[in-house]
């Protein structure tokens, strides 16, 4: 994507994301922060670990959701909180799009009854709109 969009314009329609599932691909957020974007965002879906300290400079937004499927991977509250108050640090619009598999009480489930609930209610922010940088 970064040699793609070094000799090419992104179009000012254009959201560009990249996927960190844990830690070990947290490298991709500066790879997306090189490019210039009208929206830069991070999808932390399916969440499968801990992200630890972000930088989330030129970041817009983040996704943060858990696997879903017969065989999902668990995600723990405690990395949606460790995301959450990063992004409320930095000022990123925070978006919580579902628990998936494995609800927020560890106990796996049909997706839809775990639903997208987090600190008691949805989480739907959008980011501002942008200038390209």
């Amino acid at each position: 994507m970064l040699e793609y969009f070094s000799t090419h314009p992104v179009p000012k329609n254009v959201w560009l994301g990249v996927s960190v599932e844990n830690a070990t691909f947290k490298k991709r957020i500066d790879t997306l922060r090189k490019i210039k974007a009208t929206i830069r965002f991070i999808s932390f879906e399916p969440l499968i670990g801990s992200v630890s300290k972000l930088n989330l400079s030129g970041i817009h937004w983040a996704i943060v959701g858990g696997e879903s499927g017969r065989k999902a991977r668990p995600i723990k509250k405690e990395w949606v909180e460790e995301i959450f108050h990063q992004c409320k640090e930095q000022n990123v619009a925070f978006f919580f799009k579902q628990w998936g598999t494995w609800g927020a009480d560890e106990i796996k489930r049909n997706k839809k009854e775990n639903g997208r609930k987090f600190k008691g209610r949805e989480w739907n922010e959008y980011p501002v709109k942008q200038k390209v940088l």
